[in-house]
């Protein structure tokens, strides 16, 4: 349930990406870059290092998700049972996008790296749909991504709407 905001505030982020190969000019984010050298770092929007990253021109340094660091993240979330893992600023995006990557290039990594994400994200809304029902204020909840914050305003919104309707709305 992110917001259009959100995403928007995810593509126009910037991270960093390292050249995969020489490059002699490349034109992104309204800037022309010239004689980029495979081993290079640069800082990009989100949205422009996707292009590159597409075109097989960079890779990603930071925030890559694969499928051991999926299963390790979904392994931590079933062992602690009342709080949230710590996950990183663009955990859903970065997932999706990796998961979507997937489809085509690799059947058998996407089906396990989609039961991964599937059990992350349905053990997180157990533990945030929990939070809803004992009325926690949002602060004292650790670990909430912005999408999650966003979920939780939301559900607990109906909760408190619907305990009122029964009679057991604070007073």
């Amino acid at each position: 349930m992110p917001s259009d905001g959100g995403r928007i505030g995810q593509l126009v982020s910037h991270v960093r990406v390292r050249m995969t190969r020489d490059v002699a000019r490349l034109r992104v984010g309204g800037r022309e870059l010239v004689d980029l050298r495979q081993g290079s770092q640069l800082t990009l929007p989100l949205w422009a290092a996707e292009r590159v990253w597409d075109e097989g021109l960079a890779e990603p340094i930071e925030g890559v998700i694969d499928l051991s660091k999926l299963t390790q993240l979904a392994w931590r979330e079933r062992r602690s049972a009342v709080e949230l893992v710590e996950l990183t600023e663009r955990f859903y995006y970065t997932a999706a996008s990796a998961l979507a990557g997937l489809r085509e290039r690799d059947p058998v990594t996407h089906k396990a790296f989609l039961e991964s994400y599937q059990d992350i994200v349905s053990i997180r809304l157990a533990k945030i749909l929990g939070f809803a029902a004992r009325r926690l204020d949002p602060s004292l909840i650790k670990n909430m991504t912005e999408e999650e914050k966003e979920l939780y305003t939301h559900v607990r919104a109906v909760v408190e709407s619907w305990l009122e309707s029964i009679g057991l709305g604070v007073k």
